[in-house]
């Protein structure tokens, strides 16, 4: 009996030593990544130039407002003038009509009371005096300091901000569109508890809606006027909805406040959007990158390897953009340490060292170093080994989205002449 349980406590203490949990820490990088449509090597420069046609209808409007200003401001002095005569006129007339009815004897004049039921006596009518016509002001569409747009939203990365022989970066802006603002309501069907009996009952509910979008389209020019983009994203076209939460009370709002605020965050939102799309397709852009990086949380030294490998690579991601070169050892030194343990992977042995839960992790740990690598296709043969693992769904996800991250990266190399 004393010989068994020693047996079954050293059974224990050896799965407990040799037992490993799987641990990742979110890490963020940053790389460079390569446009889709490089230019030539031989341009440097960039210029970007913003333009927004709805000025001139708002130079129109403002004209005819202040057109219309001035001729109600006409209207209102000529009425001045004209209105002591008007006055006068009708104090004749109210005289001239007094002394017709003051001729009428008693008998004619109750007479005419009794018929129209009410005295003929004239009354003295004074004109309403003159008084300035209110034009309402137009609705114009918000101006901006467009030079300050373009210094402050748009930059080609890469490249240096300098009109020489550069390439001519065009946004154009339609300005802010928006419905008004309105307060819409529904019905619900509620539930009371009372005493132990429940019941039904109707209340209302309401939100405050509007839509608004700000249109927006993009070209590039290279220096000879050559045009290779010109695009009006659907995404800027298309109405966003604004829509409070529901509330059993009924909402004040700020309507211009409301408005304002959603126009700025878009119009920011809307140029981030440009800098981006312009960005994906000519510029060397400093991306960041997050990412988890797995590790093996144990008891004892037997994973000591993997460890290291961790810890080199951390260093590697942290100093990728800052010191390419020194990254790039690290992280192949924690490559070597990973691939050199994945030689021990055996699928039939739950209880091995490097069993299907560290593989899975260490692949994907691969992963995230060989795409940091630009390493293509060390990236796919690693998803065709993963293929031939039985995965969760959350891993079958992950890894089809570094399935797409290498394609998106194949396909900037090959554009580049780089593959």
């Amino acid at each position: 009996m004393k010989f068994i349980l020693l047996l079954f406590g050293f059974l224990l203490f050896f799965i407990c030593a040799n037992a490993q949990k799987i641990k990742n820490e979110e890490i963020s990088y940053f790389y460079t990544r390569l446009p889709m449509a490089p230019l030539d090597k031989s341009l440097k420069n960039y210029s970007v130039k913003f333009e927004a046609p709805y000025e001139e209808k708002n130079k129109q409007l403002s004209a005819a407002y202040e057109e219309e200003k001035k001729k109600a401001e006409a209207r209102y002095h000529d009425e001045l003038k004209e209105y002591p005569l008007l006055v006068k006129a009708s104090e004749a007339q109210y005289e001239k009509e007094l002394t017709e009815y003051k001729k009428k004897s008693v008998v004619t004049k109750i007479a005419e009371k009794s018929i129209l039921g009410e005295t003929t006596k004239p009354l003295k009518q004074i004109p309403a005096k003159p008084y300035r016509e209110t034009i309402p002001p137009p609705i114009l569409k918000t101006s901006y300091d467009l030079p300050v747009l373009a210094s402050t939203y748009i930059n080609l990365n890469g490249y240096q901000p300098d009109a020489a022989t550069a390439v001519k970066i065009i946004v154009t802006l339609y300005g802010f569109d928006f419905t008004e603002p309105r307060v819409l309501s529904v019905q619900k069907d509620m539930m009371r508890v009372s005493n132990g009996n429940s019941s039904t009952y109707k209340s209302t509910y309401y939100h405050v809606e509007f839509s608004y979008r700000h249109a927006m389209s993009v070209k590039v020019l290279l220096p000879d006027g050559k045009e290779i983009l010109n695009l009006t994203p659907q995404q800027l076209n298309t109405y966003k909805i604004y829509r409070t939460a529901e509330s059993d009370k009924y909402p004040e709002f700020n309507r211009d406040l409301l408005i304002r605020t959603n126009e700025e965050k878009l119009l920011q939102d809307n140029l981030k959007f440009i800098n981006d799309l312009v960005n994906d397709q000519f510029g060397f852009e400093k991306k960041e990158q997050k990412a988890n990086l797995y590790y093996t949380k144990e008891k004892g030294e037997i994973y000591t390897d993997l460890r290291t490998a961790f810890n080199e690579a951390s260093s590697g991601f942290s100093l990728l953009h800052d010191d390419a070169e020194a990254a790039m050892a690290k992280l192949r030194k924690a490559n070597e340490l990973w691939l050199n343990a994945l030689k021990e992977f055996d699928p039939s042995n739950k209880k091995a060292r490097i069993n299907k839960d560290v593989t899975i992790a260490v692949y994907f740990n691969l992963l995230e170093s060989f795409f940091a690598l630009s390493d293509v296709a060390a990236g796919f043969d690693t998803i065709q080994k993963m293929n031939a693992l039985s995965l969760s769904t959350n891993e079958r996800k992950d890894k089809d989205e570094f399935e797409k991250r290498f394609a998106d990266l194949k396909k900037r190399k090959q554009n580049n002449k780089l593959i």
